[in-house]
């Protein structure tokens, strides 16, 4: 399938609501980074080339790239500020044309690395306290692979009984059961990598039909994933970017 054209860098950011807008193509805040140029999490893991927003304290990075290749940069942005990106379903395999030297069978080929901080613009508050005083960190991740959603809605809770280093960060369902709990980062920044591999008993290939029909390692289709920050009650950040895997 062609690619739209569309070049990211002749923006230099694009609305989303009433939100500051997602900065295309650009660096994490050095206090997200380990100071060479990578993030936190992972070895040697880019922080530049993503798509960011910041407001205030807050800022959410996120990162779409062939795994253990190169980064993606959109589409197309529509209207609503959603980033539409084209990228290879199934598992990950062998693809020099976009730096991916090896197969990789039980991940697909398509990751989603996201960055929270609450240290932008010199503030120094931690995820903790803000956690602890009302604030919310929200990781949504689409679960059909149909033109419709069915969001995964995992909150970051502050817990260093289960994620022993790095940002003391877990992801967890509403019923309070535990999914991601390996962030890496600092008291004031929470990073890792997605892959749809993870979630592949949760995916339904076929809804007409009762029950979940998994499919293979990252099916085909559409697959929207949102990064959220509320605060006060209010939505003060969100990236939305929507796959579409062929």
């Amino acid at each position: 399938m062609a690619k739209p054209s569309f070049n990211p860098h002749d923006y230099d950011s694009l609305g989303n609501g009433n939100l500051p807008g997602v900065q295309l193509d650009t660096t994490l805040d050095l206090n997200a980074t380990d100071g060479s140029g990578h993030i936190l999490n992972g070895s040697g893991n880019p922080a530049t080339h993503w798509e960011v927003e910041s407001n205030g304290k807050i800022q959410i990075g996120s990162n779409i790239h062939w795994r253990t290749g190169d980064q993606a940069q959109p589409d197309s942005v529509d209207n609503q500020g959603v980033l539409h990106y084209t990228m290879p379903a199934g598992p990950q395999v062998i693809d020099p044309a976009h730096n991916v030297s090896a197969d990789k069978p039980n991940r697909g080929a398509t990751a989603f690395d996201f960055s929270f901080s609450t240290g932008h613009n010199g503030s120094t508050e931690t995820i903790e306290h803000f956690l602890a005083n009302g604030g919310e960190f929200h990781f949504k991740i689409d679960l059909d692979p149909g033109k419709g959603t069915n969001y995964l809605d995992l909150h970051a809770v502050f817990d260093p009984v289960h994620n022993t280093g790095g940002s003391h960060v877990v992801w967890a369902t509403d019923s309070g059961q535990i999914l991601i709990a390996d962030d890496a980062g600092t008291a004031q920044v929470t990073q890792n990598s997605q892959n749809l591999a993870f979630y592949q008993s949760l995916i339904d290939v076929d809804p007409h039909t009762p029950g979940i029909q998994t499919g293979g390692i990252s099916p085909a289709g559409q697959y929207d994933v949102q990064e959220v920050v509320i605060d006060n009650h209010h939505e003060v950040a969100n990236i939305h970017s929507q796959l579409l895997l062929v």
